[in-house]
């Protein structure tokens, strides 16, 4: 039985995309009434709990607690459709296309949105527990590098995380620089990228560096100042703010 009016909750940390998945809805999907836009987990089970969607576009990387960790919390209330938005295939999204509705990889595309609705609104079936367990056991089996999408001037890059070296931020763009010694001018500022990294991993050691922490061979003083020394010999400067945190993160290594 079609669905006639498809009410929908947006759940993500990231303001940039709620607002551009939002406004898509509304501009290609009319069905879809999108009822509330959280920028939390803690959020969003409060949004769910008040307004009962039957549709819900979550988003799986957040502080506090991630998409998965949300709905186990809910149980056996779920009682709506969750649609997967991801930027990176982390989360083994084959699981995805059998365990959850669908799934959009960031950034969202037009006609991929289109087909996601047009499949729900044909469809009656909930997100149940069951599904949810299948889910988290492939949770459990061993992850594949994550990997993100980079948008170029001429190309869409497919880039292992495990092979960036460090990105350097040029003005509203930023250079991603891997460990092969290519460079990749990427039409995204050092901030949003970061967004999309390990932040386990990746680390910002100067207003226009940010570094992955397992490349790091040394930290050298000179003339009162800081250096990191990468294992290609790259020499990157850090600010005197972001030194200590360094520090800190090398110090709880077990192997450095």
């Amino acid at each position: 039985m079609s669905i006639t009016s498809i009410r929908a909750i947006i759940i993500d940390d990231e303001p940039a995309a709620l607002d551009t998945l939002k406004i898509k809805l509304e501009m290609y999907c009319p069905q879809v009434e999108v009822l509330d836009v959280c920028k939390s987990a803690k959020e969003g089970l409060q949004s769910i709990n008040k307004h009962k969607p039957n549709l819900v576009f979550l988003d799986i990387e957040m502080p506090w607690m991630n998409g998965f960790e949300m709905l186990n919390c809910l149980g056996d209330s779920i009682e709506f459709e969750v649609v997967f938005v991801t930027a990176y295939d982390q989360y083994a999204i084959r699981a995805f296309k059998v365990k959850a509705q669908d799934y959009l990889l960031k950034p969202v595309d037009k006609d991929d949105l289109i087909n996601c609705v047009a499949r729900i609104n044909e469809q009656t079936s909930q997100f149940n527990q069951e599904r949810l367990n299948g889910l988290l056991a492939e949770m459990d089996k061993p992850l594949k590098a994550k990997r993100i999408l980079l948008h170029t001037k001429n190309a869409i890059e497919i880039v292992n995380q495990v092979d960036i070296n460090y990105l350097k931020a040029d003005s509203n763009y930023c250079n991603v620089y891997t460990k092969d010694g290519n460079r990749m001018l990427v039409t995204k500022s050092l901030h949003a990228l970061e967004n999309m990294l390990d932040k386990e991993t990746f680390i910002r050691i100067h207003r226009s560096y940010t570094v992955n922490i397992n490349s790091i061979q040394k930290i050298e003083s000179e003339d009162g100042g800081f250096d990191v020394v990468l294992k290609d010999g790259s020499i990157l400067p850090i600010s005197r703010r972001r030194k200590d945190e360094l520090l800190d993160i090398l110090g709880n290594l077990e192997e450095f």
